[in-house]
């Protein structure tokens, strides 16, 4: 009996504090943590009783501390107060405001701006924690879970990282940051097929990414498999694109397949009329193919739109020299010195003319004339070295060792008329583009 009088007397209490608490608002929470919701005190107090809750005291949740904490930590936000940002977030969630009002608070956003302000002061490990309470209540919120993921990566927890990407992925997100990260970590991990796959679905998002693209070509390589599709594709979507056509040319021409290189960057040319890549890629697969004088006409055409670069006008002899067309390269070599003011790569080639021509032009026994040439491409390689250019040195080394330079033997056979005037030319129909003497040698 007196137990019960007890009982009557505590829900007439609980009643009362209630409907006290009613008249200035709707929310309750039952201090073990428990919340409920209502329109109508005396629906408070039948499920008070009927859940078995009377045994616990009610706090009354104040209805201008939402509204006012709701409000406070938006602009604590907005204005990078990341320390009362976080405070004012927690407090938020301590009070359910989310459940007091959710058209004031939204638990999404709440959790949200929460971790950021807890990242922003490199309070990562709180952030996760955060983060994971949010999901179990959250579970499908991709923002959340790009955060959380961020949150590990930060801390170097590359496998959980992973398997928050990983969810966001297999939930049909299109968040492309967030994929390439899970791109980067799988090839981290030596995960190739796996990075494939996450490529593939970046560029169904946004298939003109170029930095992707190449990534995707890397991967196929670094699989054994053939990216050439890959470069196939960007080329064939951008035709008039400069770097996707040098690119696909280039691994055509690594597959044999200079003709379709040709072909790619003669069609491209005809957009980019200025690049210097195009020629440059151009005249390389005519070469490759053996047409020099193809290689030529590209190479002079570059030439006229930039007269200033020696290497266009040597690359241009070089071409020369493969069909033994020695005049026309010695004076695109004549070019290169004078553009470059005699620096030690074109002095290195103008030895290297004069070598070739000499190896074209001599018979089984060393001429005087092809002595000479030998001794005037000797004296460039001394120059290139003095400069630090050795390219040649197996050349330099050659004329030194087979003695086939001009030496006093040889001067002391010229004709005296020959030795009045100091210098010593070649002769014959082989050299007669070369314009410069040998001079006497100070032991002749």
């Amino acid at each position: 009996m007196k137990n019960f009088i007890y009982f009557l007397t505590f829900i007439i209490f609980l009643t009362c504090n209630i409907d006290a608490q009613c008249k200035r608002g709707e929310q309750l929470r039952i201090t073990n943590d428990v919340e409920i919701k209502v329109v109508d005190c005396r629906e408070a107090t039948r499920l008070i009783y009927n859940e078995g809750w009377y045994p616990y005291s009610v706090e009354y949740e104040q209805d201008d501390r939402c509204p006012q904490l709701s409000s406070s930590s938006a602009e604590y936000y907005r204005s990078s107060n990341w320390e009362l940002s976080a405070q004012s977030y927690a407090e938020l969630m301590e009070l359910r405001c989310d459940q007091w009002n959710p058209d004031w608070v939204n638990a999404d956003d709440v959790y949200l701006y929460w971790s950021i302000a807890l990242q922003n002061l490199g309070k990562f490990e709180e952030s996760e924690s955060v983060l994971i309470k949010g999901l179990e209540e959250l579970p499908d919120n991709e923002s959340l879970i790009t955060r959380l993921a961020y949150a590990y990566k930060k801390q170097d927890k590359i496998d959980e990282m992973i398997i928050e990407y990983e969810r966001l992925m297999d939930a049909g997100s299109r968040d492309t940051d967030s994929l390439k990260d899970l791109a980067k970590a799988y090839a981290q991990q030596g995960r190739v097929d796996e990075q494939i796959s996450v490529l593939k679905k970046i560029l169904k998002i946004n298939p003109s990414d170029s930095t992707i693209q190449s990534e995707l070509a890397r991967a196929y390589e670094d699989s054994g498999e053939d990216p050439l599709e890959i470069f196939k594709a960007r080329f064939e979507e951008n035709p008039e694109n400069a770097s996707y056509a040098v690119e696909y040319a280039d691994k055509l021409m690594s597959n044999g397949d200079t003709d379709d290189a040709i072909d790619v960057l003669e069609n491209t040319l005809s957009y980019n009329r200025d690049n210097s890549i195009i020629y440059m890629t151009l005249a390389k697969a005519y070469n490759e193919n053996s047409d020099f004088d193809d290689a030529v006409d590209i190479l002079e055409d570059l030439f006229e739109l930039d007269r200033n670069n020696f290497r266009v006008a040597m690359q241009i002899s070089v071409n020369s020299i493969e069909m033994d067309n020695f005049e026309d390269a010695f004076e695109w070599a004549k070019k290169s010195m004078k553009i470059s003011k005699n620096n030690a790569e074109s002095l290195a080639h103008m030895g290297n003319l004069y070598y070739k021509a000499m190896q074209s032009c001599r018979e089984d026994a060393f001429s005087r004339s092809d002595k000479i040439v030998a001794s005037l491409a000797y004296e460039y390689f001394v120059k290139a070295e003095k400069k630090g250019n050795s390219k040649y040195y197996k050349q330099k080394s050659w004329l030194e060792e087979n003695e086939v330079l001009f030496a006093y033997a040889d001067w002391f056979m010229t004709d005296k008329d020959v030795q009045a005037t100091g210098k010593v030319s070649p002769v014959g129909r082989c050299y007669d583009w070369v314009s410069e003497s040998l001079a006497k040698q100070s032991d002749w």
